[in-house]
């Protein structure tokens, strides 16, 4: 069941049906990690202004989340992007997280969200 809608839904581009995953040189942006709870995002550039997003989640329940990013799920067209796809992802699914990552994330999206001046 979900919490509500993903507030970046419109920065993911349609996914691209049997892609490869790609397993090196990705980006690891670690969102929240207090050695009992740990998210990441993983963000690969896999060429043509197309950035892949994967994850890897250790829940507070001890379950396991991982994926490599690939572009089957979708990409966007910048890293930045795609971190703020990723983040909304996670809010959209807010209670299956505990208030710290749904904080960090709140963080995460107001810093992701601000315009680079350099």
């Amino acid at each position: 069941m979900q919490d509500s809608v993903n507030p970046f839904e419109h920065l993911r581009c349609p996914g691209i049906s049997d892609s490869d995953v790609i397993r090196e040189d990705f980006d690891t942006v670690v969102v929240y990690d207090d050695r009992k709870e740990i998210v990441k995002i993983l963000v690969a550039d896999a060429g043509n202004g197309r950035y892949a997003f994967g994850y890897d989640i250790y829940f507070i329940n001890g379950r396991h989340a991982h994926r490599l990013p690939s572009l089957e799920n979708g990409y966007c067209t910048t890293a930045n992007n795609a971190v703020l796809y990723f983040l909304g992802y996670i809010k959209k699914y807010a209670s299956r997280f505990s208030y710290n990552v749904i904080t960090e994330v709140n963080r995460l999206i107001g810093q992701y969200s601000q315009p680079r001046l350099f």
